[in-house]
Order: structure tokens, then sequence, then C-alpha cells
């Protein structure tokens, strides 16, 4: 980094990043793909994290030629999430971060572009986790989220909800997609791109940061301090 953040607020994306969901959303999609004697593609998961279910899904429909409408694949999945997703774990790093800056009195928010009803089920097991976010929860079907992500908009609500005298420059957002960490870039905060190698094309090939501030592979090797927030 050509020079130090002072960071004073942490902005999170909730899938793949505080929960670990992807693997649940590749074991619902392959399940609906059975009957179709087809497989869910790493390309297209890829294409399709962090984006708004209807974008997600209308690119899964196009890339695999599914004779589905939107609804009828969305039915689908629903019904699949409403159980699966109740099962949802925390992903390594994720409590002892949270409960470090909570500690320290740093303000923390949730931008997911899940739904509010998603958002509870997914989170329902971690309710002492998610607690800690004091409400600051901003879900992507929120009124105020004109443009779902790669758009900045709820990374930019986000902010202002937790302190409206927080300007762009003091956040700090952790995604595990490209598509969050473009969001971030365009709202104009640093990022932490936490990159799931379980989910790399090739995970050989030398990672691209998609111009994110600082890559990790997980909340583990983040260091709060090199961003001007307390030590562990």
């Amino acid at each position: 980094m050509a020079s130090t953040p002072q960071i004073k607020a942490c902005i999170f994306d909730m899938d793949g990043l505080l929960l670990d969901t992807e693997t649940i959303y590749s074991e619902v999609t392959n399940k609906i793909l059975e009957p179709f004697g087809k497989t869910f593609p790493i390309e297209t998961k890829l294409k399709m994290m962090g984006r708004d279910v209807r974008t997600a899904t209308d690119i899964l429909l196009n890339d695999l030629q599914l004779p589905l409408t939107f609804d009828e694949y969305n039915n689908q999945a629903n019904e699949l999430k409403q159980v699966y997703f109740r099962r949802s774990e925390l992903m390594p790093g994720v409590e002892k971060l949270l409960r470090h800056l909570a500690k320290h009195s740093i303000p923390i928010a949730v931008a997911t572009s899940s739904s509010k009803a998603m958002f509870a089920i997914k989170s329902e097991r971690h309710g002492s986790v998610f607690d800690l976010f004091a409400g600051k929860i901003t879900c992507g079907d929120d009124p105020a989220v004109k443009h779902a992500k790669p758009a900045p908009d709820i990374f930019q609500i986000a902010m202002q909800r937790l302190d409206g005298s927080l300007q762009p420059e003091d956040c700090l957002v952790f995604e595990d997609a490209a598509n969050g960490v473009e969001a971030a870039n365009s709202a104009r905060m640093s990022s932490i791109w936490v990159h799931d190698m379980r989910f790399a094309a090739d995970a050989l090939a030398p990672p691209s940061c998609h111009g994110a501030t600082e890559r990790v592979v997980s909340l583990l090797e983040f260091d709060p301090e090199k961003y001007g927030l307390p030590p562990f």
C-alpha cells in the first residue's frame, strides 16, 4: 500500500465472508441441475458471486441454457434454501475479528446482497455474533439500495447508517467476491479481498486482487494494525 489507511469503521459482506454459504449455494444449484444432467461450473459460480438474486440466476440460466424461467428456478431454489441455509457455519476468523472490533468500539456493519428474510435464516444459529452489529444490517432488498453490487449503493448506505460523519476513506470493506470489491472501489473505500481458494478457477494461477487494497485467503490472516485499527 502506498499509504496506510486510518480506518474508523468496517463493513462486511456476509455470504462466503462471514458465513460459509457459498458451499450451500453450490449444493442447492447442483440439486436443481441434476435432472437436466448438468453440474455447476466454477466459471459460472464466480460470475454469480456477490450478485443480487435476479442477476445471478439470469447468469446461471443463460450459461447453462436451462429450460426454466427465473420464477421456476427461484421457487425451487428458495424451497431448498429454507432448509439448507439454516446450517450455515461461521467462516474461520470471523468471531475473533468481530469481537475484537466490538471490544474496541470500532463501528461495524453488514452489507449483504441477501434479502432480509434470507439473512434471518442464514444467521439464526449465530445470534450472539450478529448481535455485535447492533442492528447495522443492510440487505439487498432494502428500499434504499437502488442498485445492486457492483454498484456502490449498499456500502454507501451502510456507512451512512453507521455514522453520518464517516467518509469513504474512513471505511474498510471485507469481501470475498470480485463484484463486491468492485463495489467497494466505486464507493472509494479501502477493501480486503478474502479469497476463498475453494472457489478459484485455477488455484495455481497468480490471483488478481481485483483492485482490492489487500488480498488474504482467510480472515485469520488479517492484521488490523496495518489499517490503524487496534492490534489483536
